[in-house]
């Protein structure tokens, strides 16, 4: 017992060096719980089997803390440990317990990768405080004298806080020592195992409130410095002047030009304009910096000037289909074509140009060729009512490609005509008469560029 009181000593007076290099997180707490003991045999003992045995553990520990992450637990416990054995080839029925009380000074290595989480492993030292061992009908055996009163055993284990200050833990216990040396059991040893789970208690003092640094002193009266002290001063942080109460000269339009200097003061401007807008001449929406025409109203894209007239007929580019070749309105700004397009027929019933529509082809291949080589025409084919539909459709469009056909052959470029057909579907003339029937079989000429 003197030595167990001794180690004790020793134990408090290291962890008290220990705690002198500790941070604010040290605290000391309380545990209890329980120990599930089984004192196996080794080798084992034919006819005899241990078992789990349950016993008490509490005690008081000292957590160091060292870092964020470690810090060091020494802990004092009363523990029992032992196992339940049972005898069933030479003595059967003899069954009872081995309890051992100790003084347990387990030293534990901690770390805490979070707020509520631990593990912690280290060295355990047990001073054997006293022991029994009882069976049915049988005299108690005392076992001071057959237990070694010192163990040193390994630990590991871990914790979890439910609370700041309540919190759950379970460990290992693994004995290095034959606990008889021998003595008890010549052939056989005996190693305490055990596990044990428990309470954990830490007095935690509350945490220190965290103290608001007093407010700065008031800055100077004059925060601005510009003479006219904070009272009186309706801009206190800024420079301004005593006609304005402290505050600088204003600009009603925020184009950054005062309303002293500002000739439009209500009205965001540039300052090469003395604080009014860019000015547009011709109002047509495009300020004079960006208007390639400020006298004349325009359009933006075209950079404020009007819609050009390229080819100067009258009609502007954008409605003219002939832009730069001058035209008349009724053709959509393209050239008139003087010639007959009435006097182009064809034989009943054929794509055959007559002699007379030959005559006034060769008018419109002068025209194409020397008068307007830039101009493209739409050859457009038409037929009276006489026949079927389809064959009135198939018809017209023939008497297209012919007309095309011969004034490619009179030199005019394939490229600058197109052909379509309408078959009857576009009359000019009744078709009850063979005079109308006559005129419904035309082609005509639409012209663009």
């Amino acid at each position: 017992m003197k030595k167990s009181i001794l180690a004790v000593a020793i134990f408090l007076y290291s962890s008290a060096l220990i705690a002198q290099n500790g941070e604010s997180r040290s605290y000391l707490g309380l545990k209890a719980g329980v120990n599930l003991s089984n004192n196996k045999y080794d080798p084992e003992i034919s006819g005899f089997s241990t078992s789990t045995k349950t016993g008490f553990a509490a005690g008081l520990y000292y957590n160091i803390g060292v870092s964020k992450l470690f810090s060091i637990q020494p802990e004092i416990l009363y523990s029992q440990m032992g196992s339940k054995f049972s005898q069933t080839l030479t003595n059967p029925g003899y069954d009872g317990t081995t309890s051992i009380d100790y003084l347990s000074m387990p030293l534990l290595l901690k770390l805490t990768p979070g707020r509520r989480f631990a593990i912690f492993a280290g060295p355990q030292f047990d001073f054997m405080i006293g022991g029994k061992q009882y069976a049915e009908n049988q005299p108690s055996v005392y076992l001071e004298d057959k237990i070694n009163g010192f163990d040193l055993a390994g630990t590991a284990g871990a914790e979890f806080w439910l609370t700041r200050n309540i919190g759950v833990y379970g460990r290992y216990i693994k004995g290095f020592h034959d606990i008889t040396e021998g003595t008890y059991l010549p052939n056989n040893e005996i190693k305490n195992n055990a596990w044990q789970f428990g309470l954990t208690l830490a007095l935690r003092a509350k945490p220190k409130p965290i103290v608001v640094a007093p407010p700065p002193p008031p800055p100077p009266a004059d925060r601005d410095n510009d003479g006219i002290a904070d009272p009186n001063d309706k801009c206190p942080d800024v420079p301004g002047l005593a006609k304005y109460q402290g505050c600088p000269i204003p600009d009603s339009d925020k184009d950054g030009i005062n309303d002293e200097q500002d000739k439009c003061p209500q009205v965001p401007g540039l300052a090469k304009y003395q604080g009014c807008p860019i000015p547009d001449t011709d109002k047509d929406g495009i300020n004079d910096e960006e208007d390639k025409c400020p006298q004349v109203p325009g359009l933006a894209r075209y950079q404020g000037c009007p819609i050009p007239d390229a080819d100067g007929d009258g009609i502007n580019d954008e409605e003219d289909k002939c832009p730069t070749i001058a035209g008349i309105p009724e053709n959509g700004g393209c050239p008139a074509i003087n010639f007959k397009s009435e006097n182009i027929q064809f034989v009943s019933g054929s794509s055959t140009l007559t002699s007379g529509a030959k005559t006034e082809l060769n008018k419109l291949v002068k025209i194409l060729n020397q008068d307007y080589p830039d101009i493209k025409i739409a050859i457009e084919g038409h037929t009276d009512n006489t026949g079927k539909a389809e064959k009135n459709q198939v018809l017209s469009e023939k008497r297209a490609e012919s007309v095309k056909t011969y004034l490619v052959s009179k030199k005019v470029a394939a490229e600058r005509l197109s052909t379509s057909g309408f078959g009857a579907d576009q009359p000019i003339a009744d078709n009850a008469t063979a005079a109308g029937k006559a005129k419904n079989r035309r082609v005509t000429f639409k012209v663009s560029q």
